[in-house]
């Protein structure tokens, strides 16, 4: 039996690609890194995810999902576990994680379901700083969804930085900190992607100064989640442009939240479609729909008092929606939908 190595790299270009196709997802990856033609015999097989997740933290990782399979990468930055300072560090070593999900027949029941295996490898660094590896494993599948998660005081970039490793993000979750050296950053991450993101979450994102509430809320978003902010406006609501806004572990002004349906009534927000809110405890229900002139939907009664109740108002265009206000486990929330 020869001990030779199958000469691959040697092979016809129209061959390589074959090749290339028997391969699983983990292996076309590991080739794409053997050289710069392999890279571009990669590229070329056009080969399509359902979407790819990309989370900037103490251990950086990007996870690839091709529907039943997940492939998924983390990267060590120090031997003793040193926090990223920047998309130019070298990472120690390269985790890599297989995910499957396999049907499987019982033959009992004679009915099909799904069995999860997970293996996982090291790979070595390939001399790539991190940044390099996240633009390299993007370039090389074709993907609708890009994700993307930062949490702030565990990276330094700047703007061109960002933009040249990552691929147009379609969401962006920021978990913020209340540093002074950290408040730069967040900024430079909106300001990175912000033109591009239909999705976006902050979570404890300071907003002042050039990061405000307006900034965002003037960019053409499909769905905003703000979490853990306590000074909220009637102001701040009317500039969001976007179709869905949820706001939690917050506190809206019921007077603020009402003036707010009243303008909508008259016309404003004319793209909005969903909003979720938390408000201040209810003592008079009454107080949020005052001058609504709404249409009484539903209501629940429970032990203690009134725990939900259902409206519908309309506004100056005839559209119709529908406000839900609940007070369960002390959490006071109202939410307004807008019919088709």
């Amino acid at each position: 039996m020869t001990s030779r190595r199958f000469p691959f790299r040697r092979l016809p270009d129209d061959l390589c690609l074959k090749v290339l196709r028997t391969m699983e997802h983990r292996e076309i990856i590991a080739s794409s890194l053997t050289s710069k033609k392999l890279l571009s015999l990669v590229q070329s097989l056009d080969l399509s995810l359902n979407n790819a997740s990309i989370k900037m933290k103490l251990l950086s990782e990007i996870s690839f999902d091709f529907g039943r399979i997940t492939v998924g990468f983390k990267w060590r930055m120090g031997k003793n576990g040193e926090e990223m300072t920047s998309l130019n560090d070298i990472p120690v070593n390269t985790n890599v994680s297989i995910h499957k999900n396999s049907p499987s027949l019982n033959r009992l029941t004679m009915e099909f379901r799904l069995t999860s295996g997970h293996i996982e490898f090291k790979w070595s660094n390939q001399r790539m700083t991190l940044g390099e590896w996240i633009h390299h494993l993007c370039s090389i599948f074709r993907c609708e969804r890009y994700d993307a998660e930062f949490h702030i005081g565990k990276i330094r970039v700047d703007i061109q930085s960002l933009r040249n490793t990552f691929p147009k993000l379609r969401e962006t979750v920021i978990y913020g900190s209340l540093e002074p050296n950290d408040q730069d950053i967040q900024s430079v991450i909106l300001r990175a992607f912000l033109p591009d993101v239909k999705y976006l979450q902050l979570h404890g994102v300071p907003l002042q100064g050039n990061l405000s509430i307006q900034h965002i809320g003037i960019a053409n978003l499909e769905e905003l989640k703000l979490c853990a902010y306590r000074n909220l406006k009637l102001d701040d609501l009317l500039t969001l442009n976007v179709e869905c806004c949820t706001i939690v572990e917050s506190q809206f002004s019921l007077r603020d939240l009402n003036r707010f349906f009243k303008l909508w009534r008259k016309g404003s927000n004319a793209k909005l479609k969903y909003l979720r809110a938390h408000v201040e405890s209810i003592a008079d229900w009454n107080v949020l729909m005052k001058g609504l002139q709404p249409e009484e939907a539903r209501r629940l009664q429970a032990a203690g008092g009134e725990k939900e109740k259902e409206y519908t108002i309309q506004n100056c265009y005839g559209i119709r929606a529908r406000i839900k206000m609940s007070n369960i486990h002390l959490v006071v929330t109202v939410i307004l939908t807008v019919s088709n």
